[in-house]
C-alpha cells in the first residue's frame, strides 16, 4: 500500500519540528558537530527522511538563519509600517530587537554570538544561491534602522546614509552586548533591576541615534 502524502501543514510542521531540533543540537555542540545522523537520532527519523526536506546541514543552519532574520524583519516593518512618530518607531524597533534576543536565545546565539558560517564561505559553492537569500534578510534589519535614523533629519541637519549606518552600528553593537549579558546571566548579577537599566539604556542609545548633525 503506498504512502500516504503528507499535506502542506504535515510537511511544514515535519521542518519545523528539524529546524528547532537542528537549533538545539547546534547551540548544544556547535556547527562542526552537528551532522544528519545525530540529527536524525535525535528525531528519531531516519536521516534519509530528513533529506527529503533539507539538502544537508548547511542547507539547514541557512534556514534557521533567515527564519531568525525573517522573524525581525517582520517586526521591524511593522513598527516601519505604523502610524506613530519617527522617533517612536526607532523606540520601539531597539525594544524588539532585545525582545526578540532575550525571547528567542537559541536562535540569537546561532545568528550573532557564533563563529559559524556566512555568506563569503557558500560563494562559489552549491549553496551560494540560498546563502544569499539568507543574507539579503540579514541586511534588511540594518537597513530598516538606517532607514528609520535618516528620516528624523530634514533640511539642512539631514545626514547622508553612512552617517545614519554608523549610528545603526552604534546601536546594533550596545544592544547587542546587552543581549548577550543578559542571555549569559552576567548581567542580572550586576544590576539585579536589569530591565530597568534596559529601559534607560534604549533611552540613551535614543540620544545618540538623534544627536544633531554638528555633533557628530
Amino acid at each position: 500500500m503506498p504512502k500516504a502524502i503528507r499535506s502542506p501543514e504535515e510537511i511544514e510542521t515535519v521542518k519545523n519540528d528539524i529546524l528547532t531540533t537542528a537549533l538545539k543540537l547546534m547551540c548544544d555542540d556547535g556547527f562542526d558537530a552537528l551532522s544528519m545522523r545525530k540529527l536524525a537520532t535525535r528525531l528519531k527519523m531516519t536521516a534519509a527522511n530528513i533529506y527529503n526536506y533539507y539538502k544537508n546541514k548547511d542547507d539547514l543552519y541557512l534556514a534557521i538563519q533567515t527564519r531568525g532574520f525573517q522573524m525581525i524583519v517582520d517586526r521591524f516593518q511593522e513598527i516601519y509600517a505604523s502610524d506613530q512618530p519617527t522617533r517612536e518607531k526607532l523606540h520601539d524597533m531597539m525594544h524588539a530587537y532585545l525582545k526578540f534576543g532575550v525571547g528567542y536565545p537559541d536562535y540569537y546565539e546561532i545568528m550573532f554570538s557564533r563563529n559559524t558560517p556566512k555568506y563569503a564561505d557558500y560563494k562559489g559553492t552549491p549553496m551560494e544561491p540560498t546563502a544569499y537569500v539568507e543574507k539579503q534578510t540579514a541586511l534588511k534589519v540594518s537597513e530598516i534602522t538606517t532607514r528609520t535614523i535618516m528620516e528624523l533629519y530634514d533640511g539642512s541637519d539631514a545626514i547622508d546614509e553612512n552617517e545614519a549606518l554608523y549610528r545603526t552600528i552604534i546601536v546594533w553593537s550596545t544592544l547587542h552586548g546587552v543581549v548577550n549579558l543578559f542571555n549569559s546571566r552576567v548581567l542580572q548579577e550586576v544590576e539585579e533591576a536589569s530591565e530597568e537599566l534596559i529601559y534607560r539604556l534604549i533611552n540613551d542609545l535614543m540620544k545618540i541615534a538623534i544627536k544633531p548633525k554638528n555633533e557628530a
